[in-house]
């Protein structure tokens, strides 16, 4: 399928995607080459630079990494699609780097949800007394909002259903996002785990479709954290496995 921008409205600009109007009810989300993380002052003088798929700013760009995201998309997607999971997944265009995705509704503000199998990154950062690095966690979930300035803060059940605050979605609706980030994250996780890559943690982006929980947005390696043999793998390298895996 063609999915040229030409004529197209641009309704979001993002780090590492924009998105534009196609019809009513589909959108077009244009993967970018850009990446995240966080630049970090050392006392020498220097700048650490540390990719991190959860960071609110980009540290750069990789060159053709926007197409290897679509691609890593695309996979994920209909393996998604084939266990019966809902997603706003229509049809990609590899070489305009777009795909054509379901038009959702926001929940709340807009919302991300994360998916831990080991401690690493923010959660070590926000309960240094509680969690150690590298901890194996089970079924560990948790919501935060899409609210940069403030740091994208974590977000509970209790306020997200609470009707004094909105309420963002229903204690049914929770749960059942809950239970579709854990399968979502658990195919990913299993499918690494066939080559040896251990998925650290995932985020994921939900909307609404008819008051249907949805996954929407992408699955790139920009939204998770791999391992092998100890060792992290960069975004690029992440990308470019998914890319020969597809080929």
């Amino acid at each position: 399928m063609s999915l040229k921008l030409a004529n197209l409205e641009r309704i979001y600009v993002g780090k590492t995607k924009d998105v534009y109007a196609y019809d009513e009810k589909s959108i077009v989300l244009h993967s970018k080459d850009s990446v995240t993380g966080w630049k970090v002052q050392n006392p020498d003088g220097t700048v650490t630079v540390v990719e991190d798929p959860g960071a609110n700013e980009v540290i750069g760009e990789v060159a053709g990494i926007g197409l290897k995201n679509i691609i890593s998309s695309v996979h994920y997607f209909k393996m998604f699609e084939a266990a019966g999971l809902s997603t706003a997944f229509l049809d990609a265009d590899l070489t305009e780097k777009n795909i054509l995705l379901k038009k959702a509704e926001k929940v709340g503000h807009g919302l991300e949800c994360i998916v831990r199998f080991k401690a690493m990154g923010s959660i070590l950062r926000t309960y240094p007394d509680y969690v150690k690095e590298g901890q194996e966690l089970t079924d560990f979930f948790e919501v935060t909002t899409k609210h940069d300035a403030a740091g994208d803060p974590r977000i509970s059940k209790e306020f997200l259903t609470n009707p004094d605050f909105g309420p963002a979605m229903t204690s049914n609706q929770y749960d059942d996002t809950k239970a579709l980030c854990l399968k979502a994250a658990g195919i990913i996780k299993d499918d690494l785990a066939k080559h040896d890559l251990d998925l650290i943690d995932i985020k994921f982006e939900i909307g609404m479709v008819d008051d249907q929980i949805i996954l929407i947005d992408e699955i790139s390696a920009g939204i998770m954290r791999v391992f092998k043999n100890g060792k992290q793998f960069s975004e690029e390298e992440l990308a470019d496995f998914f890319v020969a895996q597809s080929a």
